[in-house]
């Protein structure tokens, strides 16, 4: 039973499953396919990502000529069952047996088969947790525990079980507590009977809370530290605090290594205090990044950043970034117009150089909390393709981060901007049936935008770099309105949702994303049987981020501007006229308009 459980445990370490050998020797069978066969608890991923027989990858299985190849090793193979039927015992299926079978597949190749009986699983008949009677939230800590009165009998449930009780006490003031686990199994009726026994102890709160730098860099103020922890002393002992205290002080950048140590001394003592060590080793106070490229859309292109992150010694955080792109098409680098694409100088809304500078504070904590303040002001231009020119001389966004280290972190912003939006004469005609100068030239004047909003953004991926599993969800609500210190012109209120699903496919992943939008305008002043979106606000597809395949915003809604026209006179009329297109020899230059609405979805 020992080495059965062995063999479980090197199982559930895919990474250093054996020192196997699949590489392929000359004369080695190549594995061209790997199967499970009757397996209904586990999926086939599941079981092949615990066992060392590989099969070749999808593009060798399917080319034949380049690929990663793997081999068959005789004995690891059988050694696979062995894992395989492992595994199924720990996991409550005593009865299990599993089959193997080699077959040729082609010259040089072999298919390897894995057949699995799992036969009846062992149940929990009782389930007991003693030692809480005295706790007040004895209810709180025995909700939805992984291991449940009537479920599938699982060795690793009944230590994910453990574990959680452990940690439920651990965060509501009981750092020594510890619960020991006990169980019986009757094979042949197939039940199973669980206890644990739990061992509080005291409970506690924090104590002194102290700060170490070690190494010759002391340049962080220890009680500026103490302030932005998000925990004080006095609090209820909660670990899952304490870890959060850890990862907080990583995400200021400021330190390059970060431990916290309790001292259970006083657990025992009559005020029952846990003192907190937090060592620090701090990291370069300040960074410079520089960048240099090109964009059919961007021409030359180029961006630059200088970050302090112990601005005045208080582990206050100041960025200064600039950007510029556009290069070659407007003064003073006007004389590179070559390196610019055709389609860009045609573009009229791209003919003049955009920028950013901007200037942002952030501190790590607001109030003890775990809710980082940051603020930015700045300065930009900026030109959608074919679509609008936004200029903003000044603007101030203020924004609250809420649970950076949590399973769903949240953003709530305010934004203030003084600008303008620039567009084609005929995109306010055909759009918002704004077709005089006066009345255009009243939407495109310098005005103040106040925006409201939050975000919130769920990622359950495997990798958030590279990943091949999992999803990410996102949430965002923009409001703008007079109440909210916006101008009258400019009212919206909008809402985005994104999602993407990643699953392993053709020795990848496959990527799946939906994206959905929506956003309503306020009556014009000056109409009454149109709304107006602001431009910068209206929704656009199409492109190399949203679908590839269309130009720039033109998946959607778009007005054609031909460039060779005639008048005709209207009979009758002296002084009216209509404009018609000349078919011949005329070329059209689309302007998307975008939309209120956007559905778009990817794979």
């Amino acid at each position: 039973m020992g080495a059965l459980l062995l063999v479980a445990l090197l199982l559930l370490a895919p990474g250093a499953s054996w020192a196997q050998d699949i590489a392929c020797d000359p004369g080695d069978l190549e594995v061209r396919a790997l199967e499970f066969v009757g397996n209904r608890t586990y999926r086939d991923e599941v079981l092949a990502n615990g066992i060392a027989t590989t099969a070749s990858s999808w593009w060798r299985r399917t080319f034949r000529v380049f690929g990663q190849r793997h081999c068959l090793d005789s004995l690891v193979v059988r050694r696979d069952s062995l894992l395989l039927t492992a595994f199924y015992r720990q996991h409550g299926f005593p009865e299990v047996e599993v089959g193997l079978q080699i077959a040729p597949a082609g010259r040089g190749a072999v298919k390897v088969r894995f057949s699995i009986s799992e036969g009846q699983p062992i149940l929990v008949e009782e389930l007991r947790v003693t030692g809480l009677d005295s706790l007040a939230e004895r209810e709180r800590v025995l909700r939805g525990l992984p291991l449940r009165r009537g479920g599938r009998f699982d060795i690793f449930l009944v230590e994910l079980t453990r574990d959680s009780l452990r940690r439920r006490l651990r965060d509501r003031g009981y750092p020594a507590a510890e619960v020991l686990r006990s169980y019986e199994t009757d094979n042949a009726r197939r039940r199973a009977w669980v206890e644990f026994q739990v061992l509080a102890g005291r409970q506690a709160r924090i104590g002194t809370i102290r700060i170490n730098t070690i190494g010759e860099r002391k340049r962080v103020d220890p009680e500026r530290v103490k302030r932005t922890l998000g925990i004080r002393e006095g609090q209820l002992y909660n670990e899952t605090s304490l870890e959060g205290v850890k990862r907080g002080l990583y995400l200021t950048e400021a330190f390059r290594h970060v431990s916290i140590s309790i001292d259970s001394g006083g657990i025992a003592a009559e005020d029952t205090l846990v003192d907190v060590t937090v060592t620090l080793v701090e990291n370069e106070a300040r960074a410079a990044r520089a960048s240099l490229g090109w964009g059919n859309l961007d021409c030359l292109r180029a961006q630059g950043s200088h970050t302090n992150y112990n601005f005045l010694g208080a582990l206050r955080r100041l960025d200064i970034n600039a950007r510029v792109s556009k290069v070659g098409v407007d003064k003073p680098f006007e004389g590179a117009r070559g390196l610019c694409t055709a389609e860009l100088l045609r573009d009229p809304l791209s003919d003049t150089l955009n920028y950013y500078l901007g200037v942002t504070y952030s501190q790590p904590a607001l109030f003890r909390t775990r809710s980082i303040p940051v603020v930015s002001v700045y300065s930009e231009r900026r030109s959608e393709y074919q679509a609008f020119l936004r200029s903003t001389p000044l603007g101030v966004a203020a924004s609250v981060q809420q649970g950076v280290d949590g399973p769903f972190p949240m953003t709530w912003s305010y934004q203030l901007e003084y600008g303008r939006t620039l567009a084609q004469p005929a995109f306010f005609c055909a759009v918002f049936n704004v077709c005089e100068d006066a009345a255009r030239s009243q939407l495109e004047r310098l005005q103040r935008s106040a925006v409201l909003g939050w975000s919130g953004t769920r990622s359950r991926v495997d990798n958030v770099v590279s990943p091949r599993s999992g999803s990410v969800v996102r949430v965002e609500v923009r409001h703008a309105s007079p109440p909210v210190g916006s101008a009258r012109e400019v009212q919206f209120s909008r809402a985005t949702f994104d999602v993407a699903a990643y699953r392993p496919a053709l020795g990848g992943a496959l990527a799946l994303r939906l994206r959905a939008g929506t956003v309503l305008g306020a009556r014009l002043r000056t109409l009454d049987s149109k709304t107006f979106i602001p431009l910068q606000e209206r929704l656009y597809a199409g492109g190399a981020n949203t679908v590839r395949g269309y130009r720039q915003n033109e998946l959607g809604p778009a007005i054609y501007l031909p460039e060779r026209f005639e008048t005709v006179p209207v009979p009758g009329e002296d002084t009216l006229v209509y404009f018609r297109a000349n078919p011949e020899n005329t070329s059209e230059r689309v302007v998307p308009t975008g939309g209120d609405n956007l559905v778009v979805a990817n794979a």
